[in-house]
């Protein structure tokens, strides 16, 4: 990341600026991220991650950067022509499971949205889709394609709405899937629907933590997609 241009806040995101955030996710993105690729980059806040999503997936790859507050979007999309990354396209939505696209309001804090902080204090409206109804709609205008290589969710307790809205893309294409747990997100029901999905239940942490047993709030696991011949069988064998 040294070198990149970052348009945020000192109040809001200190450790970007100082460079001395994402340092694990960083290096998974490095090991699992390729060029050429199409990547999504759910709960992008001010960008930190989707410019390194960016740069791996070069001029002939593709990131979009799902953030609903919209004055962050703003700055993405002012982070993308400061670094010269035609390859990032800002969408100013959240990502959930509705029909196709609605309204909604919950708190801000430190410039994203968090489902975390309900009753904590003023809300911000936002728009949230249902990324299977959304995606050949907006992909298909860029790329004409709509596969997608790989996701990376952060979206502050919507992790399971989230995941429900693009079920199919998952079962179709199998990406690549790092996501980060919050406090409230029922575990059961996340695993459940990742089984659901075609994916192994057996996460692996980004960060150190104590165990492996365990998913800890605030931290980010890798999901495989379980091969389609053993998903078949029962058997739970990531590919």
């Amino acid at each position: 990341m040294r070198g990149q241009s970052l348009v945020t806040s000192w109040y809001d995101y200190p450790a970007a600026i100082l460079g001395r955030t994402e340092r694990p996710l960083l290096d998974w993105f490095a090991q699992n991220v390729r060029s050429g690729e199409t990547w999504l980059d759910v709960g992008a806040h001010y960008g930190y991650t989707a410019i390194a999503l960016a740069r791996l997936v070069g001029s002939e790859g593709r990131v979009y950067a799902f953030e609903p507050m919209t004055s962050t979007a703003g700055c993405i999309a002012r982070t993308r022509q400061l670094n010269r990354l035609p390859q990032l396209t800002v969408v100013p939505v959240a990502l959930g499971y509705c029909e196709s696209i609605a309204a909604r309001e919950l708190p801000e804090v430190r410039g994203m949205i968090d489902s975390t902080k309900t009753g904590s204090g003023g809300a911000e409206p936002f728009f949230i889709a249902n990324f299977d109804w959304l995606w050949p709609r907006i992909s298909q205008a860029v790329t004409n394609s709509t596969k997608v290589d790989g996701i990376k969710i952060d979206v502050q307790g919507m992790e399971i709405e989230t995941l429900k809205g693009m079920f199919a893309t998952l079962r179709r294409y199998r990406p690549k899937l790092v996501v980060e747990l919050h406090k409230g997100v029922s575990r059961h029901d996340f695993l459940s629907l990742l089984d659901s999905a075609g994916y192994s239940r057996q996460g692996r942490p980004i960060e150190n933590v104590p165990g492996e047993a365990e998913y800890f709030d605030d931290h980010s696991y890798a999901f495989s997609p379980i091969s389609r011949a053993n998903q078949e069988n029962g058997v739970l064998e990531s590919v």
